[in-house]
């Protein structure tokens, strides 16, 4: 369950998959408790020692051991103050190295195998821990179980839990959900919040994703009111090309993961799409939407959404996709000569609720 630093992996994948248990939890009418977990300085508390001993227990042995052992040790970094001091390093990978992300991926990817109660999802050192059930208290005691286990495993590996910045977040059908909060091992509780920004996604308690959508239209509104002050400076090419590069890459950043909300919600999202068109083709406020889309060849973002989507769901056919998600379209066979039967049919779970519906495994089939 590790999605960082993958081939085929991203960002998005991982965070389909947790809302996508999430929205099935829900359409049970189960209530969901989830612990976002934060680690102090990840990269850098990586100890050397204990790193040897896990890449022995991958398998790697012999002159290849020595190997690392040697890249790992006689580290030094230069400290300046006052003069000049080299410190050696005995512990830490480099994360903007090639053998870092892959070494620190390896070290704590065994932290959530003994794991019963909750299920664990980790983007690098982000880790997040959710488990449902019919009841708060049932999900809560789980959930601090399998958080249990995490610290302790931390503490093996001589990582530090940054208690200050670890959440909590209960997801739940009902209105009003009564206050539950994690607590650390050394005795401090975990903060409940009722929106976190996962994985540059910010997710809320309800999943209506309101409030992600406001935040991305704040950013954007403050960018585009700096484009029309400068209007003057950029020729129609170039007003095209910024508006590319910086505003389309942020709202397709994490778009079908936000597809599920709010016509209204959405409708925002196109007002804010249209002045960056109405800054490009240097149109009045009032000019008709098609007609912005054929100035500049664009469409609208109702259907770069769509795009993303299909194409997202051919390359989980093709299994180029990470095996969670590919686990969730399941061929149907039938056992009849069908004219049907040279189709590539997806077997459609049944739901019961909107929270079923907006679930990867039910809107991708």
């Amino acid at each position: 369950m590790q999605s960082g630093f993958r081939s085929g992996h991203s960002t998005v994948s991982a965070t389909l998959k947790v809302l996508n248990d999430i929205h099935c939890a829900l359409d049970r009418s189960y209530i969901v408790s989830s612990v976002f977990i934060d680690l102090s300085k990840a990269f850098d508390t990586v100890d050397h020692a204990v790193l040897v001993q896990r890449l022995k227990c991958c398998g790697i042995t012999g002159h290849v051991l020595d190997w690392f052992r040697n890249y790992l040790s006689n580290s030094t970094q230069c400290v300046m103050t006052d003069g000049c001091k080299s410190v050696e390093v005995c512990s830490g990978v480099l994360q903007g190295s090639i053998l870092g992300p892959l070494l620190f991926i390896l070290y704590i990817s065994n932290i959530g195998d003994l794991i019963e109660t909750a299920d664990v999802n980790f983007y690098a050192d982000d880790t997040v821990l959710y488990s449902s059930g019919s009841s708060l208290s049932l999900a809560f005691e789980n959930a601090q179980r399998a958080f249990n286990i995490i610290q302790q495993n931390l503490y093996d590996l001589k990582l530090v839990l940054n208690s200050s910045e670890t959440k909590c977040m209960v997801f739940s059908s009902a209105r009003h959900v009564t206050n539950h909060v994690t607590a650390t091992l050394a005795g401090h509780t975990t903060e409940q919040v009722k929106v976190y920004k996962y994985l540059g996604v910010w997710v809320d308690e309800k999943l209506s994703f309101t409030v992600p959508v406001e935040n991305l239209i704040r950013k954007l509104k403050l960018r585009i009111g700096f484009y029309y002050r400068q209007k003057a400076c950029f020729s129609f090419e170039a007003r095209k090309e910024l508006v590319r590069c910086t505003l389309l890459a942020v709202l397709h950043f994490c778009d079908v993961i936000y597809m599920q909300a709010s016509a209204t919600t959405l409708r925002a999202l196109d007002s804010v799409y249209h002045a960056a068109l109405r800054f490009i083709t240097n149109q009045k406020r009032l000019t008709y939407h098609c007609d912005l889309y054929s100035a500049v060849g664009w469409s609208s973002l109702t259907l770069r959404r769509l795009k993303h989507w299909y194409t997202l769901i051919y390359k989980d056919i093709l299994g180029k996709m990470p095996f969670y998600l590919c686990s969730f379209l399941v061929r149907s066979v039938n056992k009849y000569q069908l004219r049907s039967h040279s189709h590539l049919l997806l077997t459609v779970p049944k739901i019961r609720t909107g929270h079923g519906r907006n679930s990867f495994s039910y809107s991708a089939p």
